[in-house]
């Protein structure tokens, strides 16, 4: 028995167990001849190819938790932290309540939990000197710098966040001197718990004198931390003794479940060290009060429950808000209906003062928008003078109604109406101090809040100084607009549409990306665009054709108007159209008074525009202006002067009035001319016989031409610009031949100085397309950079250098690709290093490099309206901007102004960050980023579902919205469902007048809202497709198919299918099914057949001509509901609720006139996914692919390690937040699981994911000249992911030597934080610091050397968790090399690695680089410049 085992044979089919002896068996095979072993045959054309992918964050989602008004930098900055999921956003409050961004944070390990302020608030300041005048220099100063040393110190104040990975972080930011901002921190490890109730980190509490921490679970137990002052922490710090302000900690176990925690103020000087923490809590479904004191000299252990579990009145169950009192140990209890004080809570028998709410705060905002009673959910304290005796309170309801409570020396707290916020409030709502000057009191209150399901709101409760004779009070005292904060969270779909704007051309294979978000009433189709933001003031019409303007004249004036005092700001153009000019005069009119009834407006919003050309029609002109002709070239020469240059004639003419000074008339028509303001000459060019000739001639400061000098072109000028070069005007020219040349002046003669080919520069293209036709001159550190725009859409930066005999040279040249159009270029009147182009549809600022010899900053431009929200922006063709007041002003004026010329229509713009509002407005440290500037179609109800129609170009969606069906009193509201058919890209809605946006209750959602049709109440679109039917006889039908659910009375959900007809503006039903299940998913499989999923059956029908009717061809039973359904014939692919993906072949199986089709599965995933979208990247070029409802097939190039038939990849989106890349082998298999090419670990769930050609071409890699190219190693990075919190992301497909080599420069980052003693957990003493320790010494690798194994990606491939190790996570790669100041690749491979990590380096970066563009260049020799670059261009944002 003991030589005996089990074997397995086959017996009439079954296999059963048979005992055998295992000599017998060696005896056997040893009698046996000896046979040649087989070795196994591999089908290479079957083998998968390795592929991994990458992801990046695009957007972040804009959901925030917290607002908390803090000093985290310094003290002398003003700045406000956006506190969200899994996110810090750090503000600084600008002048007059601007917002600008300055730094973000995204590398938390975990979600936020709570977050509170630690440190000694900004002290308030009274203004002593009453009764004189203000000193604007004084009010509006800018903030003193401070020194590197102070830099390095701690801040005022710090953030504390509780996160879900068991952290208390202290959180603060330190700047440089050149803006740059890093984040420091600090962390402590908090407490484990058995389950979710005990864990700590829910509730935190900060002492107001910052003596002690709070942090508690929600039922059972709380960690209370002693701390030190800021000013003790800040001092341990400098020395560099202790890092961490906590002194001591004990765990404190209670009773009951915790719906309030906060610490007491200590009532004053005379009990300054009594420290006294309150709860409020529910036990036994009673609302209780316990109460925790001790003395802060002495330790924790003398901590007790001075008042444990007080039943409190009944009046105050369940409160809304616990607010303590910064003046006394006392509290309030705000429940819905009154807000209560409590005293002496420490007697054990507190008393209590009840103050009923008003009756106008009481009434619900919006009665009709949830079945509960609206609750308070935020409140903020107010700043004001240290000597008022009371505290001044806003109080936020869910609803959007704001209270403002006063309580003064003594109960009761007086209460009234601050006004209803436009949307509903969550808890990130603060109240936010412009400034800590005396005359900080004389300043409005600022009121934040973030939108839950719609844009947050920045507005103003009172007016600054400078609006006290505009806005009358009470007026002042309401809320008026000061900023938006842009939401488009909840994301409840994604479409990539063809770009805006562009009806043809080269730029009409652009897209952009679509998303549906919000909730009614503020439901809206958001375009996601990435730029800067210029806020349109106003726009007019009627420009079709202009090529130019320019501002001769601008001035402001001040007179009485109906006993008010009115003032006027304006400007006076001249406007280039075809065959003559026009003089147009733009005025900004303030008068005192308020706008309309109940709206959010501000003193700005108060005025009006006035547009008058001059003259008015029958009248003749009064000035000196040539009308006639086109002019070529203007400006307003000097404050006394102005110069108009026309092809025939030059003109100087005197300012206000432009009445005629001097002239001069030219032979010969001319070329091209340049005027430029405080410049004392003008150029022109023309033809003398046949040689092209320069001339400049001077103007004289007392009015008048004097003498020219003339040089010969060798050919004819298309560019004259006058360019100021260390110090000293200088001629620009560029000419037909695609060359370039500068000239000086020098002993009136024309010198030629630099003289360049651009054509030789770029050496490919045809060198008409190089011709430069525009240029400005940009700052750039030492040197200078001449920028020009050329004909074929590139800006080709000319970086000179002047020698010492004064010849200039090109030290580098760097061309952008900026589209295929003429790239215009202008030069801004507000900063010398920056410019605006103009290319096609595109308007983009340019920013000279601000660090090495890095390519130029693009940003682009987006005119924006608060009114009107969905502006489609044309193509710029002519700009000008007013450059800021010179003299000192104390009110905001037309300085910094943009006027652009988009289509057919004249804007009045300004980017938000270069609002002034006074002379004495402080000037940002650095410059403004790009930031997410949505477009935003406001759509009132909720909308659910979108698509995109080709064959009509616009948009259906899907909404739904609660709608009153019946009035009272016996009244009730019902879900409204509809399908809704929008021209979204229209922009004839933007022609609408004053009186017509008055009267058109649906804004521009009406103006672009194309047709209608209403589904049954409370029915849900799962579904829809595009069908273009085409009958035989050649008559398009466009119709939209449309898949639904609806629960019936009996709680079970059917669905029908809909065919919509289009016929013009209209939607109507063509027919209609009937289903005992929910439509979720349907896709053609051709021009007349259907595949629809409901429930769990697939189906697949087609239509028939002859009967007009749909015919059943097959069906197919799924493990579990179908949810998402794409097609590539003759495979279905389907993704399941819970049974992940499987993938059908559709196989005819009957004679050529029957339709029955079979559904063989062809595979199926690997694992069980709960899944929620896919998309199907088919990799055979030859393959067609056709777009689906739920997914659009598209092709991706075989990767050059695959075979010739490589199959398609499937890219999976599951609720556990992975992306999976399932490969789908084609030709014979073996097994019908797919294998996982790779696994994508996410922070949450993509519920969309599609494909778009979204790049610009700026944002494509192309080298020094201009050429794009493929980046190495990446076979497709133009896929998209949207999550339904609004965030987006961007993926790549990468190569095999690509995936290393990015995972090895992740794990080399990774290794080092972990090493990193930041990173580390601080140690708390007395207690806790053994476990502490422990842990740190888990965590810490304890070689202080990184080897090659530790980052190795070759280990990960071989691994269980392979698919996930084929993952690069590109935000760590973007934070530390795009982000990182000292960021560096040599220090990151050399510093603390063994050599054997640079030889993995230089292996793994030649297999990805070898035979690339980039190793054409002249650094070839040098992986490591290559690689930088390579990441670069990898890490590029999409938009």
């Amino acid at each position: 028995m003991e030589n005996q085992i089990q074997r397995q044979v086959l017996v009439d089919g079954e296999w059963v167990s048979r005992p055998a002896d295992v000599y017998q068996i060696m005896a056997r095979a040893q009698q046996q001849e000896d046979t040649q072993p087989r070795v196994p045959e591999s089908n290479s054309e079957l083998a998968a190819p390795t592929m991994g992918i990458l992801s990046r964050t695009v957007f972040g989602s804009p959901y925030l938790k917290f607002i908390l008004p803090a000093n985290i930098r310094h003290r002398d900055l003003n700045d406000v932290v956006f506190i969200g999921e899994e996110s810090v956003h750090l503000n600084e409050i600008r002048d007059y309540g601007h917002l600008r961004h300055v730094a973000t944070k995204t590398d938390l390990k975990g979600r936020i939990l709570a977050a509170r302020v630690f440190g000694a608030p900004r002290k308030i300041q009274a203004n002593t000197e009453y009764g004189t005048l203000y000193k604007r220099s004084t009010v509006h100063g800018a903030r003193r710098s401070f020194t590197p040393e102070e830099a390095e110190t701690l801040p005022p104040e710090v953030i504390v966040l509780t996160l879900t990975s068991r952290t208390l972080m202290f959180l603060w930011a330190r700047q440089c001197r050149a803006g740059n901002v890093t984040f420091c921190q600090r962390t402590v490890r908090l407490p484990a718990g058995s389950s979710r109730f005990d864990r700590p980190g829910t509730f935190l509490a900060v002492d107001p004198h910052c003596r002690a921490i709070a942090v508690a679970a929600p039922e059972g137990r709380f960690v209370l931390y002693k701390t030190k002052p800021m000013d003790k922490w800040r001092d341990n710090d400098r020395t560099g003794s202790e890092a961490l302000p906590i002194e001591d900690e004990r765990i404190i176990p209670f009773q009951g479940r915790i719906l309030h925690m906060e610490f007491l103020s200590s009532g004053g000087a005379q009990d300054d060290s009594h420290v006294v923490l309150v709860f409020v809590l529910i036990q036994a479904g009673k609302t209780k009060i316990t109460c925790y004191d001790w003395d802060a000299r002495s330790g924790l252990e003398s901590v007790c429950a001075r008042a444990e579990r007080l039943a409190i009145n009944a009046e105050d169950h369940n409160p809304s808000l616990l607010i303590p009192l910064a003046r006394n140990p006392d509290f309030l209890l705000v429940c819905n209906t009154h807000i209560s004080t409590y005293k002496d809570i420490l007697s054990g028998v507190p008393k209590r003062y009840q103050a009923k709410i008003a009756e106008n705060v009481l009434s619900p905002a919006r009665p009709g928008d949830g079945r509960n009673t609206p609750r308070w959910v935020q409140w903020a304290r107010a700043p004001r003078n240290p000597d008022y005796i009371g505290e001044a309170l806003y109080i936020a309801r869910d609803d959007g109604v704001v209270m403002y409570a006063d309580r003064g020396a003594s109960p009761p707290m007086k209460t009234e109406d601050a006004g209803i916020w436009p949307h509903p409030i969550d808890t990130a709502f603060a109240c936010l101090a412009v400034a800590n000057s005396r005359y900080s009191q004389s300043f409005p209150d600022l009121l934040i809040a973030a939108g839950t399901a719609s844009d947050g709101l920045l507005c103003k409760v009172g007016a600054w100084p400078i609006e006290y004779a505009f806005i009358p009070y009470p007026g002042n005292n309401t809320f008026a607009f000061v900023e938006s904060i842009p939401n488009w969270a909840p994301l409840t779909d994604l479409a990539v549409t063809p770009l805006p704007g562009v009806p043809g051309g080269p730029e009409s294979d652009l897209d952009t990306v679509l998303i549906a978000n919000g909730r009614a009433p503020h439901g809206m189709i958001s375009e996601l665009r990435q730029g800067l933001n210029a806020a349109v003031d106003d726009a007019f019409r009627g420009m079709t054709g202009c090529t130019g303007l320019w501002a001769i004249d601008y001035s402001n004036q001040s007179f009485e108007k109906d006993g008010g005092e009115t003032k006027q700001h304006q400007v006076t153009f001249i406007i280039t159209l075809p065959l003559e000019t026009m003089l147009v005069r733009i005025s900004r009119v303030f008068e005192h008074g308020r706008g309309r009834q109940g709206e959010v407006r501000s003193a700005w919003d108060d005025g009006s525009w006035d547009k008058v050309q001059i003259p008015d029609e029958g009248e003749l002109p009064q000035d000196g202006v040539t009308r006639d002709l086109e002019t070529i070239s203007a400006c307003a020469w000097s404050p006394q002067f102005a110069i108009q240059i026309t092809c025939e004639t030059a003109r100087l003419l005197r300012r206000p009035a432009l009445t005629h000074v001097d002239s001069l008339v030219f032979p010969n028509r001319l070329l091209s001319a340049s005027s430029k303001a405080d410049h004392p000459l003008i150029v022109v060019a023309f033809r003398e016989a046949t040689s092209p000739i320069l001339e400049v001639i001077e103007v004289r400061d007392e009015g008048g031409f004097g003498q020219r000098c003339r040089s010969i072109l060798p050919h004819d000028p298309t560019c004259i610009e006058i360019l100021t070069l260390y110090g000293t005007p200088h001629v620009f020219v560029g000419t037909v031949d695609a060359r370039v040349m500068l000239f000086n002046m020098h002993e009136a003669n024309l010198v030629l100085v630099l003289e360049i080919s651009l054509h030789s520069e770029a050496s490919y293209g045809l060198e008409s397309s190089w011709v430069c036709e525009t240029a400005v001159l940009l700052d750039y550190e030492k040197h200078s950079a001449i920028c020009c725009g050329t004909r074929n859409g590139y800006i080709v930066s000319l970086y000179v250098e002047r020698s010492i005999v004064g010849d200039y040279s090109v030290l580098f040249t760097q061309m952008t690709n900026m589209g295929s159009t003429s790239a215009r270029v202008t030069s801004s009147a507000t900063d010398s290093e920056v410019a605006f182009v103009a290319c096609g549809s595109d308007f983009v600022r340019v920013r000279s490099p601000q660090q090495g010899m890095s390519k130029v900053e693009i940003d682009s431009i987006w005119f924006t309206g608060r009114d009107d929200l969905a502006i489609t922006q044309s193509s710029v063709t002519a700009i000008y901007q007013i450059p800021l007041s010179s003299g000192p002003t104390d009110e905001r004026d037309l300085g910094g102004f943009i006027f652009a010329v988009s289509g057919d229509q004249m804007i009045f713009a300004q980017l938000d960050y270069d609002i002034r509002w006074s002379s004495y407005d402080n000037p940002p440290r650095s410059s403004e980023r790009g930031k997410v500037v949505p477009r935003k179609v406001v759509n009132y109800a909720t909308p659910s579902k979108l698509l995109w129609v080709k064959g009509l170009r616009q948009m259906v969606i899907a909404t739904t919205e609660t709608k009153e069906e019946r009035p009272s009193p016996d009244g009730y509201r019902v879900m409204r469902s509809s399908i809704k058919l929008l021209d979204i890209h229209d922009d004839t809605h933007n022609e609408q007048s004053d009186s017509d946006q008055e009267d058109d209750v649906g804004g521009a959602f009406g103006k672009l809202l194309q047709g209608e049709y209403y589904l049954k109440h409370y029915e849900r679109v799962y579904s829809l497709v595009e069908w273009s039917l085409l009958s035989e006889r050649g008559r398009k039908t466009q119709l939209i198919i449309v898949g639904t659910g609806i629960t019936t009375a009996t709680g079970i959900e059917v669905g029908r299918k809909l065919f919509l007809r289009v016929r013009g503006s209209d939607l109507k039903l063509s027919k209609d099914y009937d289903y005992d299940q929910p439509v979720r998913c349907m896709a053609l499989y051709d021009d007349n057949t259907l595949v629809t999923i409901y429930g769990k059956t697939l189906l697949l029908e087609q239509y028939s001509f002859t009967t007009s009717r749909w015919h059943k061809g097959g069906t197919k039973e799924l493990p579990s509901a179908g949810i998402c359904l794409s097609i590539s014939k003759p495979f279905v692919y389907v993704s399941t609720a819970h049974d992940s993906h499987i993938c059908y072949e559709a196989v005819h199986s009957g004679d050529e006139n029957d339709i029955k089709f079979d559904f063989r599965q062809v595979f199926t995933d690997s694992r069980q996914r709960s899944s929620a979208h896919h998309l199907v990247l088919p990799m055979e070029p030859d393959v067609p692919a056709e777009d689906t409802e739920e997914s659009s097939v598209q092709r991706a190039p075989a990767p050059s390690t695959a075979p010739s038939n490589p199959g398609a990849l499937v890219l999976l989106s599951d609720k556990s937040c992975s992306v999976t890349g399932l490969y789908h082998r084609r030709g014979r298999k073996y097994k019908t699981a797919a294998e996982s090419m790779f696994e994508a670990t996410l922070p949450r769930s993509v519920i969309r994911i599609q494909r778009g050609n979204i790049r610009r071409p700026w944002r494509r890699p192309c080298n020094n000249y201009g050429e794009t190219y493929s980046s190495p190693g990446v076979e497709a990075d133009n896929i998209i992911g949207a999550c339904s919190d609004g965030t987006i992301y961007a993926f790549s497909i990468l190569t095999a030597p690509a995936t290393r080599l990015l995972k090895l420069l992740q794990n080399l980052i990774e290794a080092k934080q972990r090493r990193d003693p930041a990173s580390q957990y601080s140690i708390v003493k007395p207690s806790g610091d053994v476990l502490t320790q422990i842990l740190n010494d888990a965590n810490r690798p304890h070689d202080e050397v990184i080897g090659v194994r530790e980052v190795d990606p070759i280990y990960g491939e071989y691994s269980a968790t392979r698919p996930r190790e084929a993952h690069v996570d590109g935000d760590v790669l973007a934070r530390f090399f795009l982000e990182s100041e000292d960021a560096d690749l040599v220090d990151l491979l050399s510093e603390q690695t063994d050599k054997t990590v640079w030889d993995l380096f230089y292996k793994l970066a030649e297999e990805v680089l070898e035979g690339g563009h980039l190793s054409s260049t002249t650094e070839e020799d040098d992986p490591v410049e290559l690689t930088q670059r390579w990441l670069r261009e990898l890490l590029m944002p999409p938009l």
